[in-house]
């Protein structure tokens, strides 16, 4: 038996509409994720969370949405099952963040030490900024910790991809977008932003779709996650990624990038699922050794 993990931004919420929303909820209840991690929650602190509260209907999970900022309505949140996880604690990030992270403790069944949960999404138009929330996430990888983390990137992986080269900056016509994506030398030379990704990794956090093309066998995890309809700036990249740390790594089973019509439709972005064998992932809850 798996745990399934679902993360997706979805396009400033679905709409204000809400028909993109719900149809990428029959999207999102047909793949029966036990943990949800959402971005662009745009429009769900509304009307009194009401569709917070639908999702929570449609998925049977509990929902925990961070807040908002003045500047940016789009917030994070993390969806999970009550049947297998016991929330413990949640965390507010108030401060130092474009778009918070929504972050809870919980406990799996009958597991003595507690996972680390956290939705997030960097800053989409400063690397600086993502490389202070970056630096941000990585108390979550104190020792003894076993965090699953998961989330827009806005930035991109620091290992070369194969069928997937960093875009030539020279040649992306979208100006603002080059500016939001690299960040400059002290000579003046331009660099595609893979910061995150060295900060986090440095860490001991481990990217989950690379750890699976790497020891799986499943090169389709490292697939582009946005950018494909795009081509002005710099075409499909895998921007959204999840990563584990404190072993977790070793109860992944499976990492899928959901690129269809059907996601296509609803937004800009694929749906990721990752997959944990639940004995594996017990096991390294029983046996970790507690944070300090």
């Amino acid at each position: 038996m798996t745990i399934t993990v679902a993360q997706w931004n979805l396009e400033h919420d679905g709409g204000l509409d809400g028909a993109q929303w719900e149809q990428a909820h029959e999207i999102l209840r047909s793949c029966r994720p036990h943990i949800v991690m959402r971005q662009e929650m745009t429009y769900s602190h509304q009307r009194g969370q009401q569709r917070l509260h639908a999702a929570e209907h449609i998925l049977r999970l509990r929902g925990f949405l961070a807040p908002p900022t003045p500047e940016s309505p789009n917030a994070t949140a993390l969806f999970v099952d009550p049947r297998l996880f016991q929330v413990d604690a949640v965390y507010l990030h108030r401060t130092l963040w474009w778009h918070p992270m929504s972050n809870v403790l919980a406990y799996f069944q009958d597991c003595p030490r507690p996972l680390s949960l956290a939705s997030f999404h960097l800053c989409s138009h400063d690397a600086d900024t993502r490389l202070s929330e970056a630096r941000r996430m990585t108390i979550l990888a104190r020792p003894g910790t076993v965090s699953l983390i998961a989330g827009d990137c806005n930035s991109y992986p620091s290992k070369p991809e194969p069928g997937i080269p960093l875009p030539d900056w020279d040649k992306v016509t979208d100006r603002a977008h080059r500016v939001h994506r690299t960040y400059l030398s002290s000579t003046g030379q331009r660099h595609s932003d893979t910061r995150p990704d060295i900060v986090l990794r440095d860490a001991g956090f481990e990217d989950l779709a690379r750890y699976a093309a790497d020891h799986l066998g499943q090169p389709g995890a490292l697939a582009p996650t946005a950018g494909q309809c795009k081509p002005a700036q710099g075409g499909p990249q895998r921007i959204d990624r999840g990563y584990g740390c404190g072993g977790l790594d070793t109860a992944l089973e499976a990492v899928e990038v959901i690129d269809t019509k059907g996601t296509r439709a609803v937004g800009d972005h694929s749906l990721v699922l990752y997959h944990f064998n639940r004995g594996r992932t017990r096991r390294l809850l029983r046996e970790a050794s507690p944070a300090v």
